[in-house]
């Protein structure tokens, strides 16, 4: 049992895919040393079409169009409007990009569809961006990606994700959720498919919030088959099955996208991403090669942790009721029957040691690669998330032949109507964003402690505190090493230091 919960926090992928991040250090370093000078035939900026399909996202399309005006001329920028019912398109033409209107709405990938035949995209432009309407590309987004597609085997560069960190806008619940996805996106890009791309090419998607397409390819793509509820895993599997080309990707190539702060919300977004993964895997069905055989491996990942899961949500609550009932539940045969067999299995120490602090101790590595020491603080609370997760996974693999969908979506809350270098709020300080964590880890600490202590004594609290020393110093000292110089660029179409874009 003490080995399954272990699989449960690491899984296989994780060790296999930071030992080969181990490995790509050394020729990183190899490759950093040799010649940079840009070939003639690199892309420009003005080559680069950006679309930004949008549904009812006046409170965030401003700070999407604001960031790709920074990367490419405005008549570059399209714009889609599809089925919204606000203010979207009127935002949008006041920036002076293209804008199309579709009505009724026929989702993202009907959008892009009928942008991309529109707007004679493939034709005049030799790379689609295509980006969230809540999303902020970074002002380097084509220096460093458009490098990557000077060799032609590749077809695709997939962006890096970056959740911005403003504590004051959330509640406690909130701060735990984006938390708990800025260790999940590092775990996924820095010590999975981040590592995956250059060698064997196995990068399970490209993800739709900022992925970047040589045009060339989209012609042999279908690009919205009925059916679907998201585009970017079938996509991914397009390129894949189709043999069009390698995903590149950098960690250098990100943009930062809001992720949601609400359970509702995050509920419904898991859930989606989940039936459009079941769903496309479904459409592809199998075929022989490197790409299928580890989503394969990944899938049944997926599936075996989630149901542990929940599995343990089941048995922890049925060893639970004996000491709430004082007892007496076991004098139903059937119910002492099962307490009997999973209670030596599911011991509070076994729970504490092989789950909970490995679990934390992967939240501790994090923590340090991200320079982040308040996940140090949420980080108790995210294996409650991973449980939210697991049910929207085995939910949507229930409802897999019962769901359809239109390819539309609904946005989730926003708060916000401007781009945030727009907001007319004051920048939070450091001294205010400290103050937020120490407060939460007021309230979040003692509770640990308390649950530690109860679980496997005083042993286990020690651990738990000599673990959150130690990271809490190597995240404070990482965060003062001194950050390597980058170039400055002065404008998407300006000068370039010698060997960029």
């Amino acid at each position: 049992m003490e080995w399954v919960l272990l699989f449960l926090v690491f899984g296989i992928n994780v060790p296999v895919w930071t030992a080969i991040a181990f490995l790509r250090r050394i020729d990183d370093r190899r490759r950093a040393q040799q010649d940079t000078a840009v070939p003639p035939t690199r892309m420009r900026p003005d080559q680069v079409a950006v679309v930004i399909p949008a549904h009812d996202e006046e409170g965030g399309i401003a700070k999407s169009i604001t960031s790709a005006m920074r990367i490419v001329p405005a008549e570059n920028v399209h714009v889609l409007a599809d089925g919204c019912q606000d203010r979207t398109a009127e935002i949008a033409a006041e920036f002076g990009v293209r804008v199309l209107e579709l009505n009724p709405g026929r989702g993202k990938a009907g959008a892009m569809e009928a942008a991309i035949a529109h707007f004679d995209i493939t034709r005049r432009f030799g790379a689609l961006l295509i980006i969230d309407a809540d999303t902020e590309v970074d002002a380097d987004y084509l220096t460093n990606g458009l490098p990557m597609l000077d060799d032609p085997r590749y077809a695709a560069v997939a962006g890096c994700v970056r959740t911005p960190w403003d504590p004051q806008e959330h509640t406690l619940v909130g701060r735990l959720l984006i938390s708990y996805r800025a260790r999940l996106w590092t775990i996924m890009q820095w010590m999975r498919y981040g590592q995956s791309w250059r060698y064997i090419n196995v990068t399970p998607i490209v993800p739709g919030f900022a992925s970047m397409y040589r045009t060339s390819v989209l012609p042999s793509m279908e690009l919205n088959p009925p059916g679907l509820i998201i585009e970017d895993f079938n996509m991914t599997f397009e390129l894949h099955h189709k043999r069009l080309g390698k995903i590149a990707f950098s960690h250098s190539v990100h943009a930062t996208t809001d992720d949601p702060d609400n359970l509702a919300d995050y509920y419904r977004q898991v859930r989606r991403w989940a039936l459009g993964l079941w769903q496309t895997l479904r459409r592809h069905g199998m075929w022989i090669g490197r790409f299928w055989f580890t989503t394969a491996v990944f899938m049944l990942e997926v599936v075996s942790s989630s149901l542990i899961i929940l599995g343990l949500v089941v048995v922890a609550a049925l060893v639970v009721l004996v000491p709430l009932t004082g007892g007496w539940v076991l004098d139903w045969p059937a119910y002492r029957d099962v307490h009997e067999v999973v209670e030596p299995y599911v011991s509070p120490f076994n729970l504490a040691v092989f789950l909970l602090l490995p679990d934390y101790l992967l939240t501790c590595l994090v923590a340090v690669l991200r320079r982040r020491p308040s996940l140090l603080i949420y980080g108790f609370g995210f294996l409650l998330v991973r449980v939210v997760e697991a049910t929207a996974t085995m939910w949507t693999l229930y409802r897999l032949w019962r769901a359809k969908s239109s390819g539309r979506w609904t946005s989730p809350r926003k708060w916000t109507a401007l781009p945030r270098s727009r907001r007319p709020v004051e920048v939070p300080s450091n001294s205010s964003t400290r103050r937020i964590v120490l407060l939460d880890a007021v309230v979040v600490l003692p509770v640990a402690s308390a649950v530690g202590l109860a679980m496997a004594g005083v042993l286990s609290a020690v651990l738990v505190a000599a673990l959150l020393l130690a990271a809490a110093v190597l995240t404070t000292a990482w965060r003062r090493r001194p950050r390597r110089a980058v170039a400055e660029v002065s404008s998407a179409t300006g000068d370039r230091p010698p060997g960029r874009v």
